[in-house]
């Protein structure tokens, strides 16, 4: 493996088979996030077989006034998988009136028992306070900010708990988002497309661009390949050692 897109949300794309076999032909490792543990579940078939492409159960927080969470099958999908997204708490505007379902929400899927031995990609929108509090409520070790674009304050208490960052072109385009990969360690760092919705120069985002956009980080990050593949491997080799200490 070479690349790594760390969210992208194959489903909605017009032809999510054909973006998945681009995936695997060309050896990138990605991450299928969906929006509800029924996507999931129907999902879970179709790609079961995939090497690189991963599937992660979700519940996308933008969708808790209309489609409600789904617990009972939540708690019976999350064991198939060893990734959890996109999942978080989104307060921008005409997402607060949710906010205490979304609170309770979150802090149910990041509980103890679903936790450990599973990695998380979150969505932190006007939130960010918030998700760091329930994460570290609930002692989640391993987490993923998607598109980070809060505080540089909350940042940095989301690096002093060794969470990860997955960034995207879209961030690149605002004053806002570069400063945001300005503060973000080398350590800490992965990569997204968030496709189809981040579109690379008026393009369809798909794996066949990944390697030229990875290749417009280098300004803010030296060797920006290699370091974003270590620090996925590294993610990796900790997340199985967990799964082994809390299988013990």
């Amino acid at each position: 493996m070479t690349y790594i897109d760390f969210h992208v949300h194959i489903d909605h794309y017009p032809k999510p088979v054909e973006i998945a076999n681009q995936y695997e032909k060309n050896k990138i490792y990605a991450l299928f996030v969906t929006n509800l543990p029924e996507l999931f579940e129907k999902h879970s078939i179709s790609f079961k077989n995939y090497k690189y492409v991963r599937l992660a159960i979700g519940y996308h927080p933008e969708l808790t006034g209309e489609f409600p969470f789904k617990r009972d099958l939540f708690d019976r999908l999350v064991g198939s998988t060893n990734y959890i997204g996109e999942v978080g708490i989104d307060l921008s505007r005409g997402n607060k009136f949710t906010k205490n379902e979304q609170l309770d929400n979150f802090s149910f899927i990041t509980q103890e028992k679903y936790n450990k031995g599973k990695i998380y990609s979150i969505h932190s929108k006007d939130a960010e306070d918030e998700v760091i509090e329930i994460l570290i409520q609930n002692k989640v070790e391993q987490a993923v900010f998607h598109w980070y674009s809060g505080k540089v304050s909350t940042l940095e208490k989301i690096v002093n708990n060794n969470y990860m960052f997955s960034v995207n072109y879209g961030m690149k385009k605002s004053k806002k988002g570069q400063r945001v990969l300005s503060q973000i360690p080398n350590d800490l760092l992965l990569f997204e497309t968030d496709g189809p919705f981040v579109r690379f120069n008026s393009q369809l985002t798909t794996p066949l661009l990944i390697p030229e956009i990875y290749s417009l980080f280098e300004n803010e990050y030296t060797n920006f390949k290699e370091t974003v593949m270590k620090n996925f491997k590294r993610m990796l080799i900790m997340r199985e050692l967990e799964d082994l200490k809390h299988s013990k």
